[in-house]
């Protein structure tokens, strides 16, 4: 029955792999101009090769890693607590016990994602950099066995083949991946036939291998647990399974499949440089012309009336050219071929497609040091603006990638015990949700704070010909409001609780101050004024 299942899936790969054949053409073109170190979609290449010999201009790679840099930037910067998690909930929001408690897991959870030398940010940029080249990207992870430690990878889009369910959301993954006889042996103890043979003689030599993540339901399966997603591990060439496959599976869906942008009914997402291409092709062939016509001006072929006229001559700096003219009447018998070619032309050509390259790549939104002079006003509008453009891609990244990869972590690492027990009110009303905090979710909170602070400096100049309009305004909510636009890290924030005491304390000192003012003879002032200190005391001992 194993091979069976192992038959059934790697058949299902086969199919799969094949309906797609014209994304992997496309693929190859991209990776071959803008993503050589990810160029294996079509051709295999031999380990430490060179793979940049089509490139004649760097712009467009350069311009990629300029994206995938941004929006590490933006969306998951390890120099900001870029996400919190907050209830459903609004109301419990503002209870200080469960607002303490998700701070604390939400910094758990960033400090696992920064441990053991920045494991996940080191991984996660790769995966930004292919999904801006390919418009789709596959980020898996898992907790080792027997440990709290985590693995991140992205996986290589040519190794994936994906599925999606009917709400076009993808529930199933086939990674057919290579790997050492040495590391089939660690991967799987009890593995046989050729790779255990090789594991003690070659153990560098290669086999193929593939994983299989789908939901269980699909497989025939009821793993225990509640796991809805089935996991098989099989070897390629010996068609059988490697794992207890009835048994083993996944809580979440291990792998993150982000796509840039997706017509209806497409598995597999477009991409920046898939519109570029062509400027990117061009330019290519441009540079290559332009290159040719420089040196052809620098070094110009030389005209000579036969071929024996030019054996022997040497044509380096300071070396005389015998036989190069003509004794009896001077003239020059060898000529440089001079056609004057416009190289100026060429190069102002190609700065016209060097552009067109870099805003396809969002790069004039991502470099605001074009124009170091801008005032906080031009500041604003333009971060606005780049929300306004980069918003709709950005959004999937965190729906499809951010948000299911932290929802896996936040139960991997409660299935650990690595979380302090909940408050009873989160206990009695679960349900948490993930709160992005990045520098990008940041300026789109921000705008709405800014938005309540020019409200307010537009109605001071009115409420002071007419104070009862503050009336309007709920004071609490709207300095809450302008914290959290702001991002203000919820232990500055007082609890509601404190406050509410805190107001009560310094009411009641007002009050005795005012009895000791109201009180007429002297003595009685003195002993009114006494009893306000012991009142004071007392309200600050209750505090």
């Amino acid at each position: 029955m194993a091979d069976d299942v192992a038959k059934l899936l790697l058949d299902r790969h086969d199919r799969l792999k094949g309906e797609r054949g014209t994304w992997e053409s496309h693929w190859q073109e991209l990776a071959d101009l803008t993503r050589p170190l990810r160029n294996e979609f079509t051709t295999t290449v031999t380990p430490r090769t060179k793979r940049t010999s089509q490139i004649y201009d760097g712009t467009a790679g350069m311009a990629n890693e300029n994206l995938a840099a941004g929006i590490y930037g933006m969306v998951s910067n390890p120099a900001n607590k870029w996400m919190h998690y907050a209830h459903e909930i609004d109301e419990l929001n503002e209870e200080y016990d469960a607002q303490q408690w998700m701070a604390t897991v939400s910094n758990i959870t960033l400090n696992v994602l920064a441990a053991e030398g920045d494991a996940f940010y080191n991984r996660v940029f790769d995966q930004y950099g292919d999904l801006s080249t390919f418009g789709t990207s596959a980020f898996y992870s898992e907790q080792i066995v027997g440990t709290r430690r985590f693995y991140y990878s992205t996986r290589r889009l040519s190794e994936c083949c994906i599925e999606q369910n009917q709400f076009e959301q993808v529930d199933g993954l086939h990674r057919r991946f290579q790997f050492t006889a040495r590391q089939a042996v660690k991967q799987w103890p009890g593995i046989g036939g050729k790779v255990a043979a090789a594991a003690e003689k070659t153990p560098e030599q290669k086999f193929w291998f593939q994983h299989s993540v789908l939901p269980a339901a699909e497989l025939d399966l009821e793993l225990p647990a509640g796991r809805p997603f089935g996991s098989v591990y099989m070897e390629v060439d010996g068609k059988s399974t490697l794992n207890d496959w009835r048994r083993q599976g996944y809580f979440e869906f291990p792998y993150q499949v982000p796509r840039w942008s997706t017509l209806s009914g497409d598995v597999y997402g477009d991409s920046p440089a898939m519109l570029v291409l062509p400027d990117v092709k061009m330019l290519n062939q441009m540079s290559k012309t332009t290159i040719i016509a420089a040196q052809k001006a620098v070094d110009p072929p030389i005209l000579a009336a036969d071929e024996f006229a030019m054996r022997g001559i040497r044509a380096t700096p300071g070396q005389p050219i015998y036989g190069g003219i003509d004794p009896t009447t001077g003239r020059r018998l060898l000529e440089p071929l001079l056609t004057n070619p416009n190289v100026n032309l060429g190069l102002e050509m190609e700065e016209q497609r060097r552009q067109a390259i870099r805003e396809g790549y969002h790069w004039s939104l991502l470099l605001m040091v074009q124009q170091p002079n801008m005032t906080a006003t031009e500041f604003l509008g333009r971060q606005e603006e780049k929300l306004r453009l980069m918003g709709p891609h950005l959004g999937r990244v965190t729906s499809e990638f951010l948000s299911p990869f932290i929802d896996r972590m936040f139960m991997l690492l409660f299935r650990a015990g690595a979380f302090p027990p909940p408050p009873a009110i989160l206990r009695q009303y679960p349900g948490l949700r993930v709160v992005y905090t990045s520098p990008l979710a940041r300026a789109q909170k921000a705008s709405e704070a800014n938005a309540i602070l020019r409200s307010i400096e537009g109605i001071t100049p009115l409420a002071s010909q007419n104070g009862d309009v503050w009336d309007n305004f709920d004071a609490d909510k709207t300095a809450r409001q302008i914290a959290e636009g702001f991002a203000v890290p919820a232990g500055i924030m007082r609890d509601p609780r404190a406050v509410a005491a805190l107001r009560q304390q310094r009411r009641q000192l007002q009050m005795a101050a005012q009895m000791a003012q109201l009180a007429a003879p002297a003595g009685q002032g003195l002993k009114a004024a006494t009893e306000a200190v012991q009142i004071g005391q007392e309200v600050r001992k209750a505090a």
